[in-house]
């Protein structure tokens, strides 16, 4: 037949998956209660809806499939069959091939697939015969492993004027946003050049100057608003509806229910609500390892559940919804609840060193257990297992998708797990604070509370600070003590005091100023701050300046362990340590490049002009290495290096030989002096020498 023109196709591929989600909510629905003939007919009615407009456009391999899972119903409602467990499992097998061949359409045009080993099940069990439904799924999975459906198939169309859509890759989308960063970027610098020319006007006091300089500034102005407008739109084709990743769980809750013998039904309200890509890729696998542990641990087979007093049938229900520009998302159980006594037993046969600690935890604080690798409270070990295992790869996603995750739980009644995460990840919401004289934006998912205290609000216990908040004694760390060089800070009255909460514990982070709450976009760190694992990204503040972004779980973790008595010898051991280099060279230049090389490096520097001068240095300071170069007046630096070695101080620090001399004889003296290494000035390259050092000090400075 002629080729089907991209609206009908739309509309035939969205129906199809309409039905198909209907036809499955009936499936489960006959499959739990055996005599219900509206909803049969409901079902024979909808997929003979799916093989009549197959047949219509040409799309015989979906016909064919709908066909055959029609005849088997049709048999059910003759009572040849029963609606048994290897059914459902078969019928879900072939709904969701249908609905793999409706995707084909939408990418490709056409439904042609292999189904043979379908239909061929599908035909037996009409006719009522006995199949073995783990041969068919073992099959299955070879041919998938076969066939890889090519997803980078162009559509093509007969008639330009028949597209009304196009498609465009992630990829093109992400680097239009890239696009934009560098646009942003030069604006900010339009934005310096106005203030410069401001300066100017108001210095030679010119009128001409001044009427250009407010045309500029409204024009900057404009294409700011249009800038920003128009990344606001790009960000928006990120956005998928979360509908997505919500709709097949209820077939997944139905296939993995049956497997574990139980009874569950699915409530998942409709939602029209849309998230960023990246965002909706991560929460796929976040809610399929809290639905396997509700089902799993949670829901209770039916005779427990009967002997308790409840229905045989348990409830999971997802809700979700939105809050401003992040979204609240619960995974909720009927089931048994959490046994607070039992992860309190377990953490305490783990972690016997904090015994005391556990024993006073409440039940919250005690939940942070289950995200622990591990960590399961279920004492035998099933395909899906219990409640700890999976848990921690829930927690590092959530990080992922810069959210945060927490437990409700009623012995008896169920559980619900509670996630917040933002819509989208290409802004992020959070505080400006000062601390160390500096300026950083601090994410706002992990703070609770602001709070300003005197300081004789702080309880000490043991050298730690503490304040009480609702009910609680809740430690408080200064910002400024996890950076090397420590500024004299402001004296305030009362400090900012950011209560941040991670892995259910509470922790007070001193700031020395908490200026607005702001939502910018993110920028990845630049190459030479990556391996700050404090740090999370940068953005620009409203003077363009770049400010860090703070990662506050990497914060709390430096904090969250620690106890009073142990600060300073924390601060200690965490120290970097300074290496003090001396470059001995009797030319200036010399001296400049390699003092400028090193410290570039991070290591302090200090000069000497000869050997002789280099000696007396050396004598009144220790250092960890030292650079010399060989010809030098008064004393060369093979004599320098004779006197060191003298020196019981200087027996074993590394001396660097700078010289062009490498002759055999030049060597063979260097290495009677103990020279630690030698640098060819011919071939003195900044890389070179920075590894040579770092190769003798023991790794960075």
């Amino acid at each position: 037949m002629a080729k089907v023109s991209s609206d009908i196709t739309e509309s035939y591929v969205s129906e199809v998956k309409e039905l198909l989600e209907e036809s499955r909510k009936d499936i489960m629905t006959l499959k739990n209660s055996q005599d219900d003939p509206e909803c049969l007919s409901r079902l024979l009615r909808n997929l003979h809806t799916i093989k009549g407009n197959s047949r219509m456009l040409g799309f015989s391999t979906i016909e064919k499939l709908a066909h055959a899972v029609e005849d088997i119903y049709k048999s059910v409602k003759d009572g040849n069959i029963k609606n048994s467990e290897r059914l459902v499992k078969l019928v879900f097998a072939v709904t969701n091939k249908i609905e793999e061949c409706a995707m084909a359409v939408s990418h490709k045009g056409t439904d042609e697939q292999n189904i043979e080993l379908y239909l061929q099940y599908c035909d037996k069990l009409a006719a009522g015969e006995l199949i073995d439904i783990e041969s068919f799924i073992s099959e299955l999975n070879r041919e998938r492993g076969e066939l890889l459906l090519d997803e980078d198939e162009e559509e093509t169309a007969d008639n330009v004027n028949d597209i009304q859509s196009i498609r465009i890759k992630l990829a093109r989308v992400n680097e239009i946003i890239t696009s934009f960063d560098t646009m942003i970027t030069r604006e900010f610098h339009l934005k310096h050049q106005l203030d410069e020319l401001h300066k100017i006007e108001e210095k030679i006091g010119s009128h001409e100057l001044s009427k250009i300089r407010k045309q500029f500034e409204s024009d900057i102005y404009a294409l700011e608003t249009s800038i920003f407008s128009v990344q606001e739109q790009v960000f928006d084709l990120r956005m998928l509806p979360i509908s997505i990743v919500l709709r097949p769980l209820e077939s997944t809750i139905a296939m993995e229910a049956m497997n574990l013998k139980k009874k569950v039904k699915c409530e998942i309200p409709s939602t029209d609500i849309a998230i960023d890509k990246v965002i909706l890729e991560e929460l796929g696998d976040i809610l399929m390892h809290l639905i396997r542990n509700a089902l799993d641990h949670g829901i209770e087979p039916p005779k427990e559940r009967k002997a308790a007093g409840k229905s045989e049938t348990g409830t999971v229900s997802i809700t979700c919804v939105r809050e401003t520009k992040h979204i609240e998302l619960r995974v909720t159980d009927d089931g048994r609840g959490l046994d607070y006594d039992k992860i309190r037993a377990k953490a305490t046969k783990l972690y016997p060193e904090r015994t005391d600690e556990i024993r006073d935890m409440n039940d919250r604080e005690l939940s942070q257990f289950l995200f622990q690798s591990g960590f399961s409270t279920k004492d035998e070990v099933t395909e899906l297992s219990g409640r700890g295992v999976g848990l921690d790869v829930v927690w590092s996603n959530v990080e992922k998708i810069k959210g945060r995750v927490k437990i409700e739980s009623e012995r008896g009644k169920g559980t619900s797990f509670i996630l917040h995460f933002p819509l989208s990840l290409s802004t992020l919401q959070g505080l400006f604070v000062f601390s160390n004289k500096e300026k950083y934006l601090i994410p706002s998912q992990h703070i609770v509370d602001i709070l300003y205290r005197k300081k004789t609000d702080f309880i000490t216990l043991q050298n730690q600070s503490y304040i009480q908040l609702e009910g609680q004694l809740i430690p408080c760390f200064s910002l400024s003590s996890l950076f090397e060089d420590r500024k004299a800070g402001i004296m305030l009255d009362e400090e900012p005091v950011l209560i941040a909460e991670y892995m259910e514990q509470r922790i007070g982070i001193i700031v020395e100023q908490v200026q607005q709450y702001v939502s910018l976009v993110v920028k990845p760190l630049p190459k030479g701050l990556q391996n700050f694992t404090i740090l999370q990204g940068i953005v620009f503040d409203e003077h363009y300046d770049i400010v860090p972004i703070l990662h506050v779980p990497e914060i709390l973790k430096k904090f969250k362990q620690l106890r009073g008595y142990d600060i300073k010898k924390y601060e200690a051991a965490t120290k970097k340590r300074t290496v003090r280099i001396l470059v001995v060279d009797d030319s200036q230049t010399t001296r400049d490049i390699e003092t400028s090389i090193l410290e570039s490096a991070g290591f302090l520097v200090d000069e000497a002009y000869d050997g002789l001068d280099g000696l007396e240095k050396a004598k009144t300071k220790q250092y960890d290495l030292i650079l010399t170069d060989r010809e030098m007046p008064r004393m060369t630096g093979t004599v320098l290096l004779d006197n060191l070695r003298r020196m019981e101080q200087y027996k074993d620090i590394p001396v660097v030989i700078v010289s062009a001399d490498q002759s055999q004889t030049a060597m063979q003296e260097y290495e009677q002096l103990k020279a630690s290494a030698v640098i060819s000035k011919g071939d003195f390259k900044r890389g070179n020498l920075i590894n040579v050092i770092k190769g003798l000090v023991g790794g960075d400075a």
